[in-house]
Order: structure tokens, then C-alpha cells, then sequence
């Protein structure tokens, strides 16, 4: 079974929906980083082989990035935020901004703003195999420019202006930002997993969040099912909880699970 890489997108318009949102992740993010702080176990020696050329020439991060900051001059968005990239498209070119079209149909358009406030939640998602090093965060970061409403609140993730692909003799303009769509990139582990974690934030925050692991929001109908009625039965904000609860619980199984499997092949490698 090949690896997959999950995307998602999405916007939410409302500040207080995404702090409330936000401090929810943050109990994720932090039971991620004690893991990655503390119970990281021996890896196989061909597993360190794979971690260390996948992460060589990266630059250190923090394990949790609390992001609340204006961004300014020329910022790059790529088009693929959105579900509907074509009609993001037309939508910048009516409020009159600059959409730089591109030499293959493989890379998004790209919509130029000159300025915007970028707020949210970036961080690395345990993995005790540690295979994918700068393809394993999750990004809840909201993009921020009220006076353009097709772009206001959508989902977000900062990357490096010098990894913004482009074509054979492409040039692109100098820019300060680059923002791309969500994404992570998995291997067996956690992936059925995220379909639940974006259920719950499509359900309770996110009402257009729309994401692709091997299908596109695979598993929202059932886990609609689930909130409604726990929903109808404990009134929203006690089922927007326990069914967070309930999420945090499974990613703990499948880590508690994976770094027994890690660690069993340091055994059966020792002989």
C-alpha cells in the first residue's frame, strides 16, 4: 500500500469559532509534542537511514508553532486553498488583483496580495517511524484580509518562497509569503485516523471544510451520524468535547500501538 498524502481545505470567516477551535488543536498539538519529547523510542537502523536523508538540509522547527502576524509587500496564495481553485481565480481577478498564470496546468495560479494577517496553529504530528521529516505538520492556520472575502479565513499553510514550484525557464515574481493548501504526508499510520479528527472539524467549526486522503471526505457521513446524535443528546458544546475527547483518545491508541511496532523491530533486528 503506497503512502498518501492528506490535504484539506477550507474557511472560517468567525474569530471566535477558530479560537475555540484552535485551543481544542492545542490539546492535540501538545499530546503530539510530549510524545515527540518523551517517549520517541529506538528506531531500526534503516528507519534513521530514511528520517536522515528525508531531513537533511531542513531548517529546526518548534514542534508547535503559534502563528499571529501581519504579512505584508507581495504574498503569493495559491489557488489550490480552495476546493474550487478556477472559481478563487475569477473572484481575484474581479476585486482587481494580479493572478500569475503558470507554464504547466500542474501548478496552481497564483493570486498576489499585498498584505494580510496569518493567525493559527502549526505543528509536527508524532510518527515514532519519523519517515516523512517536513511533510508530517498539520497547519490550522487561518489567512486573515476582511476586505477580500474570497480569500478571508481560509485555511492556510506558510511555506518557504523558495520551494514554490515553477516550470522549466519560469520566473516568478520576488514575494515576502508564499501560502499553499494544507497538507501531510502518511504511511499506514493515522490515516484512517485524520478522517475522524476533519470530521469533527467539519461538523462542529468548519462547515465547508473539505479534505482527500484515498477519497475525497472519506467517512464524514458515519461520523455525522455519531455527532448528531451525541449532539441531540448532550446539547453542542458537551458533544463538541467528549467527541474531541474521543479523537484524542484514538490518536493515543495508534501512537501507543505504532511505537510498540517500532520497537519490536529494534528486537527482531538485534536478533
Amino acid at each position: 500500500m503506497p503512502s498518501v498524502i492528506v490535504a484539506w481545505k477550507g474557511s472560517c470567516r468567525d474569530a471566535r469559532t477558530r479560537t475555540r477551535l484552535l485551543g481544542h488543536l492545542h490539546r492535540l498539538a501538545m499530546q503530539s509534542d510530549d510524545y515527540l519529547r518523551s517517549r520517541q523510542p529506538e528506531r531500526p537502523a534503516v528507519l534513521n537511514l530514511v528520517s536522515e536523508q528525508c531531513g537533511a538540509g531542513l531548517r529546526p522547527r518548534a514542534n508547535i508553532e503559534t502563528i499571529d502576524r501581519p504579512i505584508s509587500d507581495r504574498v503569493l496564495v495559491s489557488s489550490f486553498i480552495s476546493a474550487s481553485p478556477g472559481a478563487l481565480v475569477e473572484s481575484a481577478r474581479e476585486a482587481g488583483l494580479a493572478v500569475i498564470q503558470r507554464l504547466e496546468s500542474r501548478h496552481a495560479p497564483l493570486i498576489a496580495i499585498d498584505r494580510a494577517r496569518i493567525a493559527g496553529l502549526d505543528f509536527k504530528l508524532f510518527d515514532p517511524r519519523g519517515l516523512y521529516p517536513g511533510e508530517d505538520r498539520m497547519s490550522f492556520v487561518f489567512l486573515e484580509c476582511p476586505e477580500l472575502p474570497f480569500l478571508d479565513g481560509r485555511l492556510v499553510e506558510i511555506a518557504s518562497v523558495e520551494d514554490c514550484p515553477r516550470g522549466e525557464n519560469e520566473t516568478l515574481p520576488s514575494a515576502t509569503a508564499y501560502l499553499v493548501c494544507p497538507t501531510i504526508h502518511l504511511r499506514y499510520f493515522l490515516e484512517d485516523w485524520t478522517d475522524c479528527l476533519f470530521s469533527w472539524v467539519k461538523f462542529f467549526f468548519v462547515g465547508d471544510l473539505w479534505w482527500h486522503r484515498s477519497e475525497e471526505m472519506q467517512g464524514y457521513a458515519d461520523y455525522r451520524g455519531v455527532f448528531q446524535e451525541l449532539q441531540a443528546a448532550r446539547g453542542g458544546e458537551e458533544a463538541e468535547e467528549a467527541s474531541f475527547d474521543a479523537v484524542l483518545g484514538t490518536f493515543g491508541q495508534h501512537v501507543e500501538h505504532w511505537i510498540g511496532e517500532v520497537e519490536a523491530q529494534v528486537r527482531s533486528e538485534r536478533g
